[in-house]
């Protein structure tokens, strides 16, 4: 009499490659996002707040007539540091399998150091407000100290160069982590190596007063790599990394 060996039911799950996969996907896809609401924010500041303020003939005075602009422009900094600090947050279990001492680099440099320049330019654009309260600003009393004062406080050619070579140092750890593993591209991270060296050029020129900081040859050298980037959020929202290279 033949007896049938019953057997215990298999249990179905992911296994640790795809759990990672999974892992992966949703880091590029909050990667890309924050890539995107960083930007954004960063390029409605210079509309709502940097432009009309560095162009003002008194820019207290613009600042005590326009004191809600003002907030909202400093909110859109915060925003925007705040964005791009948590990209290398997201991105540093996956990096971190490449080389954990790149990537921890890059999560300091554009997670700490970067940030902190734009909290520091937040609140010298908050300060204008006060500013101009303290020295009795406003439209027909500009005064020439307090113009000189505004003009000061709203100069941000150096802290754009500031912020510019270390956005460069970081994104540059970047892109040797991703050409290394292959979870995007190499053209995209080819597009960026050579984007750096133009977007450096770009704010070393304006920081010896070749050219001016918002001027186009500026605009112009920083395209690539702007242009670059905005590539790199949509490829990782849409595509995310390559499973291949992801284990």
């Amino acid at each position: 009499m033949s007896s049938v060996k019953s057997h215990p039911p298999r249990v179905q799950g992911d296994s640790p490659s795809t759990s990672r996969v999974r892992e992966h996907r949703a880091a590029a896809t909050t990667a890309g996002i924050l890539y995107i609401v960083g930007t954004v924010a960063g390029v409605l500041s210079k509309v709502v707040l940097a432009f009309p303020v560095q162009n003002a003939d008194d820019p207290l005075g613009y600042a005590a007539d326009h004191s809600g602009a003002v907030a909202t422009g400093a909110l859109l900094v915060l925003v925007m540091g705040l964005s791009l600090a948590f990209v290398p947050v997201v991105l540093f279990p996956v990096l971190r399998r490449v080389d954990e001492v790149l990537a921890t680099g890059y999560l300091i440099i554009r997670g700490a150091v970067e940030t902190t320049t734009y909290v520091v330019v937040a609140i010298a654009w908050l300060l204008l407000v006060p500013l101009a309260e303290t020295m009795a600003a406003g439209s027909g009393t500009a005064s020439p100290e307090g113009v000189r004062l505004g003009t000061l406080v709203v100069d941000s050619e150096g802290a754009s160069v500031v912020m510019s070579l270390v956005f460069c140092l970081g994104s540059a750890l970047f892109y040797v982590l991703l050409f290394r593993s292959r979870i995007v591209p190499r053209w995209i991270t080819v597009w960026g190596f050579a984007g750096i060296p133009l977007y450096v050029a770009a704010y070393l020129l304006a920081m010896y007063g070749t050219v001016g900081i918002d001027s186009a040859a500026v605009n112009l050298l920083c395209l690539p790599l702007a242009v670059q980037e905005m590539v790199l959020a949509v490829w990782m929202i849409a595509r995310g990394f390559r499973p291949s290279a992801v284990g």
